[in-house]
């Protein structure tokens, strides 16, 4: 199970980085062939709570009025126990160790 969730991170790094994020065209691309969880509701119906749940960290915002208001792409990868952070793909190799900055 671990090399199939390294290979699909590298899989949708690399179609982030050939911006390869489907499109109307006839054939399936690549980026629409990968699994994924899609999370949809109304405002403050809970959407953040169930990634952070499936995630297992606080890291998104919270408040009231609309706090989330793009779409999100996570990835996650197993590391070392004692090794956690965040990165974002338009900012490769800058790792975020405090969830409260992210």
């Amino acid at each position: 199970m671990e090399n199939l969730i390294s290979l699909v991170n590298r899989l949708q790094r690399a179609c982030t980085a050939l911006g390869d994020h489907g499109d109307e065209s006839a054939l399936p691309t690549l980026w629409d062939s990968l699994p994924s969880i899609a999370v949809v509701g109304g405002q403050s119906s809970g959407k953040s709570s169930v990634l952070e749940s499936i995630v297992g960290k606080d890291f998104l915002p919270r408040g009231s009025g609309i706090v989330t208001r793009r779409p999100l792409v996570l990835q996650l990868q197993r590391v070392d126990e004692n090794k956690e952070w965040a990165e974002f793909m338009h900012l490769p190799r800058r790792r975020l160790t405090d969830f409260a900055a992210v």
